[in-house]
């Protein structure tokens, strides 16, 4: 029938439950504990070592990691990931989707694009921007300071120039040419 011990009960060998074991107060094993079934605990759960799982952990609510979180394999993330903080990525970043990036992006090394850059404000270079490819422009190129074009120049367009215009070589023209001021010939 039922036991009921008022002190403290010691079992030296092993100790084997038929049925549920019910535990009204705190509980120490400080040995290993096997579970062959499924393990329910109703409230909360303090492991004050080091937890390792074999199989997979699921875990419906949310989860908060007070120390650093480190994951020796692959990290897949079914949904959206937050960062209040800093990013630090040591190795290559690669973003399959778009990436949209609502405050400053600041690269400190070099950055390789391989497609289309498409930039909707205005953008400005504090150093030498080389163009290795063909640059298409929709609309007007301002430059503030001298330009220098190691080729031809082809302008499909009139070309309108607003101050004096120097040609060091010969100046071959195939039309006509309509000078509406005065024209001063040196040599």
């Amino acid at each position: 029938g039922a036991g009921t011990f008022a002190s403290t009960v010691t079992v030296v060998g092993a100790m084997s439950v038929g049925g549920a074991l019910s535990v009204g107060g705190a509980t120490n094993l400080l040995g290993t504990v096997t579970v062959a079934g499924a393990t329910g605990f109703l409230g909360t759960v303090r492991v004050s070592g080091a937890a390792t799982m074999a199989s997979t952990l699921d875990v419906a609510g949310n989860t908060s990691v007070g120390g650093t979180l480190f994951v020796t394999g692959a990290g897949t993330f079914d949904n959206n990931v937050s960062v209040s903080g800093n990013l630090v990525i040591g190795g290559t970043a690669t973003v399959v989707g778009a990436m949209s990036v609502g405050g400053a992006l600041s690269v400190g090394g070099a950055t390789n694009l391989l497609s289309t850059v498409t930039v909707a404000g205005a953008t400005g270079f504090l150093g030498t921007v080389r163009v290795s490819g063909a640059a298409t422009i929709a609309s007007t190129l301002d430059i503030a300071g001298n330009t220098s074009v190691g080729g031809t120049l082809f302008t499909t367009g009139a070309a309108t120039f607003d101050n004096n215009v120097s040609v060091s070589g010969n100046l071959v023209v195939g039309g006509t040419a309509t000078v509406v001021g005065a024209m001063s010939v040196g040599g």
